[in-house]
């Protein structure tokens, strides 16, 4: 058989990336901007706020195992639609959120759950069903959506914000996943090729033979505990401990850094941000590439560089062009290193546990949620962000020891 004239799996890049270019937009890339807000609206300091966030991401966090299995079981479509839901629920509850407890639980149990049923675990899932021989280029090409988002939602955030205030910022959030992500999902998404006659990269049937998502072969409570059992496995959750986070730090607390240590506006934060979104989106391209085609060890190691260059710059300061940069280098290397993990992922266990393994990853990697706080805690405890800094390049040397320690799976090594 010949190719077919259209591959649908390129639609489907399509819808991953608008997905995830709204669902970052929400939160990823806008908590930064509304951090000094949501300081002034419950009256806490850097640490209170920075908890709230980091309890946050450690939910989504420890749900990823579960929402893992659920991926694999069932279909994606149905899974994003109802977490759309309970998504846009709790941005509504926003408006009528007055004290930091309540903030805290609203965050906890709409935001915290609700990004693992449209975030990069469910979206990678459809691109490791629908792509084989060019999984890296279509999951960097996918994910770049949250890079993007990276570029202009800090500023559009902060006109938002001076115009109908957080709160109602969220209220429109949930009318955009009303208006766009619902009927998407609906409408768009397709679980795997062969349901629409097709095969993974668009081949000619009979050269990957692509195993229904539904069929779990190992039962239960096994498959995780053989994952548990596979030292590939704790090679990659250590390393990416150890620089997994650092990112989510950064976004977070850039604005107020740029704000109260140096002067800078708030409009001049979210510059930075925008630039290190850019920066993320050539990561995702450059990185997925790499491991297409490079040693994987190396392309790890050429992340690291990048995050610890970035953490370098922060420690010794200096002018907003130089923090500019350090900001440009950890956007790099961010969005190099999700394409990176999720094809690690996808070679040491294969296409069909995928999603589980990629869930019991990312419970493990949990501790690494915990940047923000450590940022926010020492910032309040020294009065400045330096020690914050310096703490991160410790930990990117810490994972270059480890990395060059271990032994990561290249394309030839992959599992089916």
């Amino acid at each position: 058989m010949s190719q077919p004239k259209f591959f649908y799996g390129y639609i489907v890049v399509g819808y991953s990336f608008t997905v995830l270019f709204l669902a970052s937009s929400f939160f990823l890339h806008t908590r930064g901007v509304f951090f000094p807000e949501w300081m002034e609206s419950f009256n806490v300091g850097r640490t209170e706020i920075s908890l709230a966030i980091t309890l946050t991401l450690f939910t989504g966090s420890c749900t990823a195992p579960f929402m893992g299995y659920l991926i694999d079981r069932f279909p994606v479509r149905w899974i994003t639609i109802l977490g759309s839901l309970w998504l846009a629920t709790g941005y509504l509850t926003y408006r009528w959120l007055d004290t930091y407890t309540s903030f805290l639980i609203a965050l906890l149990i709409f935001q915290g759950v609700g990004w693992t049923t449209v975030g990069p675990l469910v979206q990678t899932k459809l691109m490791v069903n629908w792509f084989t021989r060019n999984r890296g280029i279509a999951l960097g090409g996918a994910i770049m959506g949250i890079s993007v988002a990276g570029i202009f939602m800090p500023t559009v955030a902060a006109y938002f914000l001076s115009s109908i205030g957080w709160q109602g910022t969220y209220t429109l959030y949930a009318c955009a996943i009303a208006a766009i992500i619902l009927p998407l999902t609906f409408f768009v998404v397709k679980q795997q090729p062969e349901d629409i006659n097709q095969h993974p990269d668009g081949d000619p049937t009979g050269t990957e033979h692509h195993i229904p998502t539904n069929e779990l072969e190992t039962p239960g409570i096994e498959v995780y505990k053989e994952f548990l059992k596979t030292k590939a496995f704790w090679s990659v959750v250590v390393t990416f401990t150890l620089m997994n986070g650092v990112y989510s730090a950064m976004v977070t607390h850039l604005p107020n850094y740029l704000t109260t240590e140096f002067e800078f506006t708030l409009y001049e934060a979210s510059y930075l941000l925008g630039l290190s979104g850019i920066a993320a989106i050539a990561g995702k391209v450059v990185f997925g590439w790499m491991m297409d085609q490079w040693d994987a060890r190396l392309t790890v190691l050429c992340g690291i560089f990048s995050y610890l260059t970035g953490a370098l710059i922060f420690v010794f300061e200096g002018s907003y062009a130089l923090i500019m940069l350090a900001a440009v280098l950890i956007g790099l290397a961010f969005g190099g290193m999700i394409p990176v993990r999720s094809v690690l992922i996808s070679r040491i266990f294969g296409t069909r546990r995928f999603s589980r393994a990629n869930g019991l990853f990312s419970l493990f990697i949990a501790p690494a949620t915990f940047w923000v706080l450590i940022t926010g805690y020492l910032a309040d405890l020294t009065g400045t962000y330096g020690t914050a800094f310096k703490v991160w390049s410790f930990a990117f040397l810490l994972a270059a020891i480890v990395t060059l320690m271990i032994q990561l799976p290249n394309r030839q090594d992959a599992q089916p």
